[in-house]
Formats: C-alpha cells, sequence, structure tokens
C-alpha cells in the first residue's frame, strides 16, 4: 500500500508494447489500419505477431508511459492499472517499480493474460496499435487501494479505459473521490478511434470533473465534430488548462481562456512516434505540477517529445530532468 505522499496518480491501461518496423505492403496484408488504435482478440493478435520478426518487447500503456517520463523528470508519481498472472504482467510490474513509479497488483485472482499492444512502425515513423486488452479488461473497483488516491495531488486518466464497462464504474468512483477532496484530475483523450467510440462519455467527464485536458488536433475535432479553432473554443470554456498537439506544427497550450502556440522542436531523425503524445503530457504536467507558466509547460512538453521520437519505444533511454 503507498504510505506516502505523490504529485500524480496516473491511472490506465498495463499493457506491454511489441514493436516492430514493418513495410507499407505488410501492413496492408495484414489488414491494420495506418495509424490507429484497433481492439483486437487473442486469436488476430496471434495472427498479426506471426507476420513480424525479432520485436522488441517492452512494458508500455499510454498512462505508464507518462507516469514513467514523470519521474524521469523528477516528479514523484504512482500508477493504477490491472496486470495478469503471468511473465508480461511480472515484466510491467517490474520494470515500472524500478522506474520509480510506484505500482502494486492488488487484485492477483485475474486469469487472463497482461494486456498487449502490438506497435507497427512504417518507413514514416507512423505507428499503427493492434491491442488485445486481456486482464486490463478486468480492472474495476477492486483493482486497486485508494489510498494511491488519497495520498496524491492530483489523478491523470487514460481515454483507452472506456473501453471497459467495469473500468469506466472505476474512473467515475476515482473522479468522485478526487473531487470531495479537491484535487485536480486531468484526462488524455487517447487516440481518435477511442472518441469516436466514446465521445458522449467523454463529453459527460469533461463536464463534471476535469480540469486538465491532453488531446491532439484530430482527438479534439472529433470530439465536437468541429474545426480546430471552435473546438478549442468549446473545450476552453469546460475546463481550465489543456494542451493540443499538432504533430510537426508544434501544440496549443491553454490556461482559461488565454492560449498560445508552442512552436516544434526539430529533430534530424524521426525514428517512431509512439509515445509522443504520453511524454508531452508528461512533460506538461512537470511543469503544471511546479506551476510553471502555461507556455513553458508546453515547450517542456515539446522538449519531451522530440526526445522519444528520436529511437523505438514510449520509455525515455535518457533522464529527461537533463533536458530541463
Amino acid at each position: 500500500m503507498i504510505n506516502s505522499k505523490v504529485e500524480i496518480c496516473f491511472i490506465g491501461n498495463a499493457i506491454v508494447d511489441i514493436l516492430s518496423r514493418v513495410s507499407y505492403e505488410t501492413l496492408n496484408k495484414i489488414a491494420v489500419p495506418k495509424g490507429s488504435m484497433q481492439l483486437v482478440d487473442e486469436e488476430i493478435s496471434d495472427k498479426i505477431l506471426k507476420h513480424i520478426k525479432n520485436p522488441s518487447i517492452i512494458p508500455g500503456g499510454s498512462a505508464a508511459n507518462t507516469a514513467v517520463g514523470f519521474q524521469s523528470f523528477g516528479g514523484k508519481c504512482c500508477f493504477i492499472g490491472q496486470i495478469g498472472n503471468d511473465k508480461f504482467g511480472e515484466l510491467f510490474s517490474k520494470e515500472l517499480n524500478s522506474s520509480n513509479v510506484l505500482f502494486e497488483n492488488k487484485n492477483h485472482q485475474v486469469s487472463k493474460k497482461t494486456s498487449k499492444s502490438i506497435i507497427l512502425v512504417t518507413p514514416d515513423a507512423e505507428r499503427s496499435m493492434s491491442t488485445f486488452l486481456g486482464a486490463s479488461n478486468k480492472f474495476s473497483i477492486d483493482s486497486f487501494d485508494e489510498n494511491f488516491i488519497l495520498n496524491s495531488s492530483m489523478i491523470y486518466i487514460e481515454g483507452y479505459l472506456f473501453d471497459q464497462p467495469k473500468a469506466k464504474e472505476a474512473i467515475y468512483h476515482c473522479c468522485n473521490l478526487a473531487k470531495s477532496l479537491n484535487k485536480k484530475i486531468a484526462l488524455s483523450l487517447s487516440d481518435l478511434f477511442c472518441v469516436d467510440r466514446h465521445r458522449l462519455d467523454f463529453l459527460n467527464l469533461i463536464e463534471k470533473y476535469i480540469d486538465v485536458i491532453f488531446a491532439n488536433e484530430f482527438e479534439i475535432k472529433s470530439l465536437y465534430q468541429l474545426d480546430l479553432k471552435e473546438s478549442i473554443n468549446n473545450i476552453k470554456n469546460k475546463v481550465d488548462f489543456g494542451a493540443i498537439t499538432l504533430g510537426s506544427k508544434g501544440s496549443i497550450v491553454f490556461k482559461e481562456q488565454a492560449d498560445y502556440h508552442i512552436d516544434p522542436i526539430s529533430i534530424e531523425e524521426l525514428v517512431d512516434t509512439t509515445g509522443a503524445g504520453d511524454l508531452f503530457a508528461s512533460g506538461f504536467l512537470f511543469g503544471f505540477i511546479n506551476k510553471y507558466s502555461i507556455e513553458e509547460c508546453g515547450h517542456l512538453g515539446n522538449k519531451a517529445a522530440s526526445e522519444i521520437i528520436k529511437y523505438i519505444g514510449a520509455r525515455p533511454k535518457i533522464l529527461l530532468k537533463s533536458i530541463l
């Protein structure tokens, strides 16, 4: 059980990433939608794995990646998620705790396999994900100790969790608990197709609970079914702080009604965009917790995102506090 104060409690799917470079032809052959995240069953997951060679196996999960990035900046945090009782679950738990992100598997009765996301990276560095949720489907109120939330200053929710009914119930429980204690609540919209699946749920959650929003250009436009400018104006009327990433065009960050465009950081070689949004959030949140200006939060988010896209995987290979 967590018995010390942390700054942020991250809540998300506990996933192991299986990454591989593939050609456009292979992507088309196995019918994986380019640049998206699709949910697959175990049978399809196994079929896709047969088409890839020498993959890299790395603990991942959107909120967990952000937690590791936040800790790498020097933040103190914990993670809530559900793993299975298998070797991938052991790997996820070991790696997260060795990164000094507090995590414990409270519900040991889950028999399903730990979630895995097959991430196929094409020559343009775009990632296409096929995710088998497995044990994450069992994420519920029984999966965590409430002290993880009680002893944090803020909670961060991964939008992918809305793909599981019991997880949705747990999210509202966490939000009600956090709100009753005046803790800030952040939400990442996670993925364009995730927004398409859960638009009404997201709008309801934002209306009632959310203080800080993270989204990319396509996700926020999908949420409101409007153009970028109108969508940003809409979200600014609902939450106090936020960041909208624009890929190679940088990002837009806002505090209340004031917004600012943050210029992109150019790099020599783009290798893999996996985790760019996750790491942007980690930089932004480190600035936010430490009371940086909203523009400084955006710049730090851009720095973290530009670092992670230099190599394969969504976990930083350098100590991110070195880029402060």
